[in-house]
């Protein structure tokens, strides 16, 4: 069977539908881990450091799937799972955590692939990947949310500065701003490559805005996880289902020792 590529009109509309399913303005900026955290409860985030070529991974369905933390702790062992797992690479900025995540939001909602693990390398470049980066672009920014911006602050000509406000506004990674203006023709290939050589942290810094979006995840926050599991550990022990000890061990296991402090 011939794989038929979506083209970016669909994928658009895709991220449109999904913001307008979530009550999202299809025009302004979003918090996406708080928004995906509230609107896909069965949702766990994993921030673990990886290779440079691998930006985070998806699993779409953990049953049959030895994971011994979550039978643990599962409310209904007998029912077929819903969870989803998210893990994003904590070396990349935080902008580029920030697409991985809507990266693989298409993977897990819009993806008609059967595989219940996925992979995303960075050097991967076969169509899924171009739909996942694609939809992750427009979901974070819309292609009416950067047009109306460009009108709204009277752009035709793009500076630095104003790139670095928009990737500010927007909180998109700096190579997927460059993208996106180079598509709706605010810059030339030539000023794209260009721009992507900057110093962009720097550059952020003396334009009065923090490098924040531009930087890895803190020591701290290397090794980290939100969403379901943390529920779902919580939930056992106020049930009395687990000890103290055992709870204190789940939490520890996905490197939530901030939970744990009150036990020791």
């Amino acid at each position: 069977m011939v794989y038929l590529m979506r083209d970016k009109i669909k994928l658009n509309s895709f991220a449109v539908e999904l913001r307008r399913d979530w009550d999202l303005n299809p025009y302004s900026p979003i918090d996406l881990f708080s928004i995906v955290l509230s609107k896909l409860p069965d949702l766990t985030i994993l921030f673990y450091p990886m290779s440079d070529n691998t930006s985070g991974m998806c699993i779409k369905n953990i049953d049959g799937m030895d994971l011994v933390e979550m039978k643990d702790v599962s409310q209904d062992k007998d029912s077929p799972s819903k969870d989803m797992f998210i893990c994003i690479n904590s070396n990349m900025s935080k902008g580029r955590q920030r697409f991985t995540l809507a990266h693989e939001l298409y993977h897990l909602l819009f993806e008609e692939d059967k595989r219940d693990i996925i992979i995303c390398e960075t050097s991967n470049d076969d169509d899924s990947e171009i739909e996942a980066n694609i939809f992750a672009s427009y979901l974070i920014m819309t292609y009416e949310g950067l047009e109306r911006y460009a009108k709204t602050n009277n752009l035709s000509k793009w500076s630095l500065e104003d790139i670095i406000r928009a990737e500010q506004y927007f909180q998109i990674s700096h190579h997927a701003m460059l993208f996106r203006l180079k598509e709706h023709e605010f810059i030339s290939a030539e000023e794209c490559k260009e721009l992507r050589n900057v110093q962009i942290g720097y550059n952020a810094k003396i334009n009065g805005f923090s490098d924040v979006l531009y930087t890895p995840s803190r020591s701290s926050e290397k090794y980290f996880s939100l969403g379901k599991y943390i529920r779902l550990v919580e939930k056992a022990f106020s049930d009395n289902k687990i000890s103290p000890g055992k709870r204190d061990e789940l939490l520890l296991d996905a490197f939530r020792s901030d939970l744990t402090y009150k036990f020791f």
